[in-house]
């Protein structure tokens, strides 16, 4: 069999931490498409650095059919892909959605070829960029994807590589105990401007705490499992282990960059107007975070 040819578009904290881990698993990448050019990717990581050898297209022109394309920009961003989807992904191609939030398939699906196949993907990764072309990675990442011959697929592609692909029957839970923690902690922490650790002291931490059940029982509705006690617990497990880290909005906010409010907190209202169930914390954090958001984003 030939060797698969793979695509990163989006070439940020997440998808360069995943083309480290694609090259880890022995894997040569055709290309990565990026807004703007840069060297090298490097990616430094507790077993070293892995450097990325591989072609840095800045023009969607120049991209050609891959077997598998890795979209990693931020969710607000992905209509503007569509001239790189056009390019990379025909019928068969797997495209694997690395981004926030429950609605993946819905959000990518109309950009891409019919035949295409849609793997959303639950990522927990922490990494960031320090630089363009250089990721600064923490502990080894992890994939949650819905179990099947995608999952499974993407598991055996990125088999060797030290990140974990973990193919889950029930994708839905998973999406969304992520998005609670996105929607509620990383929402406060970003109109507070702090890092994690400050939704462990209150009044934060309460408002943390009801902002996730709120979205719990948006969740439970939408067919997921949340325990009555995971809210507390996600946020003593979150605040103690990673208490110094950033949200990737909260850095956002920080830097002057456009925001990904929609796809963790607005699509919680949505759902719940879905299920006729009232999210007023959420509505209003939602607004909040659309009135700091600085001009010129698209949502």
């Amino acid at each position: 069999m030939s060797a698969p040819k793979i695509a990163v578009v989006g070439v940020g904290a997440i998808g360069g931490a995943v083309a480290g881990a694609l090259v880890d698993a022995g894997h040569r990448l055709a290309a990565l498409c990026a807004r703007s050019p840069f060297e090298q990717l490097e990616v430094a990581h507790e077993r070293g650095t892995t450097r990325v050898d591989a072609p840095i297209l800045t023009a969607p022109a120049d991209a050609s059919l891959a077997d598998w394309v890795f979209l990693a920009v931020k969710a607000h961003q992905t209509v503007a892909t569509k001239p790189w989807l056009d390019g990379l992904a025909g019928p068969g191609t797997r495209v694997v959605v690395l981004q926030n939030g429950i609605d993946h398939a819905e959000r990518v699906a109309p950009l891409v070829a019919q035949g295409a196949r849609v793997v959303p993907a639950v990522v927990q990764i922490p990494a960031e960029k320090v630089a363009p072309g250089r990721i600064r990675q923490g502990r080894d990442g992890a994939l949650q994807v819905p179990d099947g011959v995608d999952g499974q697929a993407l598991a055996a592609l990125l088999a060797g590589a030290a990140m974990q692909v973990q193919p889950t029957a029930d994708f839905a839970t998973a999406a969304w105990n992520k998005l609670a923690m996105n929607a509620a902690l990383g929402g406060v922490c970003t109109l507070m401007q702090r890092e994690n650790g400050a939704a462990a002291e209150e009044p934060a931490r309460s408002l943390v705490v009801a902002l996730m059940e709120e979205v719990a029982t948006v969740a439970r509705a939408d067919g997921a499992e949340f325990p009555g006690d995971r809210c507390a617990r996600i946020i003593d497990a979150v605040t103690a282990a990673a208490g110094s880290h950033w949200s990737s909005i909260a850095v956002d906010l920080r830097e002057g960059r456009p925001l990904e409010w929609d796809a963790r907190n607005a699509v919680v209202g949505r759902r719940g107007r879905e299920h006729g169930i009232a999210t007023p914390l959420n509505d209003a954090l939602t607004s909040l975070l659309q009135a700091v958001d600085p001009p010129g984003r698209s949502g």
